[in-house]
């Protein structure tokens, strides 16, 4: 079968573009006061990372999920108003490698289960604006899914979404992505995957330790795609 080129390079946010555990982290403390929770111990804070909010609360505490739901929302006030959104970093490299990779003509793209306005906020924080082609978050009921991001990405530019690769560091990313009928590259510098062994459990074009490492992949792909 004959491999497509790829056109677009789609990168999850938390865990993948940006550490954002500080700011989540504050915002889960300030959450789990108002609602009368346990502390959360700092090694399970990214449990809370990858999935909509929600299922961190219903997973952790065991919670029914129109529950867990209100529970998110108690989290985003803080969140958002306390402006712990943007207490993140950006990972090495990754404003290298996503300028690299835009000289070189691919599209660009943010595809996230954050909400829009809080992705929005953080691309704009860190003067990244430029940089994507794209930033599509989930809406206010959460029915936007990962697989939904890359399809309305590649929608925008008209190419088909084999033809798009999405960069991710958790299963939620891998399932997308084979969803959307496109291709994958996992990374281990994130909250989910840590080894090459984890991210093999999925579909995937190769694993990546590093923004730059990305790069590498992308190119050798289309370097053997005939």
């Amino acid at each position: 079968m004959e491999n497509k080129r790829i056109k677009a390079v789609l990168w999850d946010m938390d865990g993948t573009l940006f550490n954002t555990k500080p700011g989540i982290e504050k915002a889960l403390s300030d959450a789990c006061d108002e609602l009368s929770f346990p502390s959360i111990a700092t090694e399970d804070v990214e449990t809370f990372i990858g999935p909509p909010i929600q299922y961190g609360f219903k997973n952790y505490f065991n919670l029914p999920l129109e529950r867990a739901i209100e529970c998110a929302n108690v989290f985003r006030k803080f969140y958002r108003d306390k402006g712990y959104v943007e207490e993140c970093d950006p990972y090495e490299g990754l404003v290298e490698s996503l300028k690299e990779l835009k000289s070189r003509g691919y599209f660009l793209g943010v595809c996230t289960l954050k909400k829009q306005d809080m992705a929005d906020r953080i691309v704009k924080r860190y003067g990244m604006k430029e940089l994507f082609d794209s930033v599509v978050g989930t809406d206010a009921n959460d029915s936007i899914k990962k697989e939904d991001t890359i399809a309305l990405s590649c929608e925008k530019w008209g190419i088909g979404t084999e033809e798009a690769v999405l960069i991710g560091d958790t299963e939620y990313d891998a399932l997308g992505a084979e969803k959307a009928e496109s291709l994958f590259i996992g990374v281990t510098y994130g909250f989910g995957f840590k080894t090459e062994k984890d991210v093999d459990e999925y579909q995937n074009i190769g694993t990546a330790h590093s923004p730059k490492e990305v790069c590498d992949i992308v190119y050798t792909f289309n370097k053997e795609a005939v």
